[in-house]
């Protein structure tokens, strides 16, 4: 019987982290659909290419339209999609640890936002991965101290969290709307996580301060028609893949920023010239500056979901 063809369309860049998740779900949908299925991963300018002769799309309404079956989407693009509760992943300092992270995403927190994502979009989440994890800062220069950040330039996307963490730290907001529409002369600062440095960053922000102020997050999506059309046995094994395959790509990520971060000819290669790590008295005055954000932002995110993340 001839496999099933479904498309999993890349959004984010590095490409190569995003394909190795796509091939791990592949091979895991294999041994539990005996090969049922054919994953198509294909990045979105080989998409366009290939699908839309050139023309450019947006990846999140070709999957909600039913053009791609499957996706992996950065959190604060999510919320940008009016799923507004996935901006509370990029709250300061909101995971402990990543056992902590891993019980929020596996646990009834992650299926009340892959709900509130549903009824807001008509998309559903299978699993989080990270793509990244832990978040560190990029600069053209160096970032020493919370005073350093006071004047500063500082990128951001639309996440209303992050421009008011950048607000509280005295920088300045330069709207980032795509990855094109910066001009990087005029940019001092940009978050990023180390495996994701030479997609964020511009090569003259080469000190990287390790100030792990909130986690980089992506989820596994999948259109909701496609995913209406499975038998009740093959959403099990969607969901098993989709599991299985956000569990190593989180470790992997883990240990890919572990290596940059130690690994001197890795930060040469990357271009990164040094590797800031704070005093536990600075850091601990970085989340004390944040901290009224919880206060803030209590009623915004729906199902109390700060409250819960920090119980679990």
């Amino acid at each position: 019987m001839a496999r099933q063809k479904i498309k999993w369309l890349l959004f984010h860049e590095p490409a190569e982290l995003f394909i190795r998740t796509a091939e791990d779900f592949q091979k895991h949908l294999d041994t539990l659909t005996n090969n049922k299925y054919e994953i198509e991963i294909l990045t979105l300018t080989d998409y366009q290419n290939k699908y839309l002769d050139g023309l450019i799309c947006d990846p999140f309404t070709e999957l909600k339209e039913g053009k791609v079956q499957c996706s992996q989407l950065f959190s604060d693009h999510i919320g940008d999609y009016d799923a507004t509760d996935f901006y509370a992943l990029s709250m300061p300092y909101l995971f402990k640890d990543h056992d902590h992270a891993s019980r929020v995403f596996e646990g009834e927190v992650g299926k009340d936002l892959f709900e509130h994502l549903y009824q807001k979009t008509k998309v559903r989440g299978l699993s989080f991965t990270y793509s990244g994890g832990y978040r560190c800062t990029a600069s053209n220069t160096p970032i020493r101290s919370i005073e350093d950040f006071a004047g500063k330039t500082y990128s951001r996307w639309r996440n209303p969290v992050h421009a008011d963490m950048i607000d509280m730290v005295g920088a300045k907001k330069v709207c980032r709307l795509t990855d094109t529409d910066v001009n990087w002369d005029e940019v001092n600062v940009t978050q990023t996580t180390y495996p994701r440095y030479v997609a964020d960053a511009h090569k003259s922000q080469k000190y990287v301060t390790d100030t792990k102020h909130s986690m980089y997050v992506t989820s596994i999506l999948m259109n909701d028609n496609f995913w209406s059309s499975l038998s009740a046995e093959d959403k099990e094994h969607f969901t098993k893949a989709g599991f299985l395959a956000a569990r190593k790509e989180r470790a992997q990520s883990v240990a890919d920023a572990e290596e940059i971060k130690t690994s001197e000819s890795k930060q040469n290669e990357l271009g990164i010239a040094e590797v800031i790590t704070w005093p536990e008295e600075e850091i601990n005055k970085l989340k004390n500056l944040w901290s009224p954000l919880y206060d803030k932002y209590k009623d915004f995110f729906g199902n109390d979901i700060l409250d819960k993340i920090k119980k679990i």
